[in-house]
């Protein structure tokens, strides 16, 4: 008996199942790595990103102590100016006095020798 050959639909269903086979194969094989290849990129991109994400944090931290001092100079300033603003009252009492005493300094300068010309003596 001769050996038969298979008809050409079976050799080509053979070579389909064959490269389906191989497929879902290497599909399986790289599931399987799969999970081992992401968490090899996630700790290679947390080695990159971990120390510029702490000096990001050093940074942040120095520009929330110079904003801190800022603020708390603004409201010292805020404080002087507030208090400056009541103590305006007293300094124009202050003002008017000056002024009411250089007035009366002048009037007794104007009079003192008029005083002494009546009592006969020399200033």
């Amino acid at each position: 008996m001769k050996p038969q050959s298979s008809p050409p639909i079976n050799r080509e269903l053979h070579l389909r199942s064959k490269q389906i086979a191989e497929r879902l194969s290497e599909s399986v094989h790289i599931l399987d790595h799969d999970p081992s290849m992401a968490l090899y990129r996630l700790q290679e991109h947390a080695n990159k990103m971990v120390p510029r994400l702490v000096m990001r944090r050093h940074q942040m931290g120095q520009q929330n102590g110079n904003i801190q001092g800022a603020c708390f100079d603004l409201d010292n300033a805020i404080q002087t100016l507030d208090q400056m603003k009541r103590a305006q009252p007293t300094f124009e009492r202050i003002q008017n006095a000056l002024r009411n005493s250089v007035y009366f300094k002048q009037q007794i300068e104007h009079e003192m020798p008029r005083f002494f010309k009546k009592r006969g003596e020399r200033a």
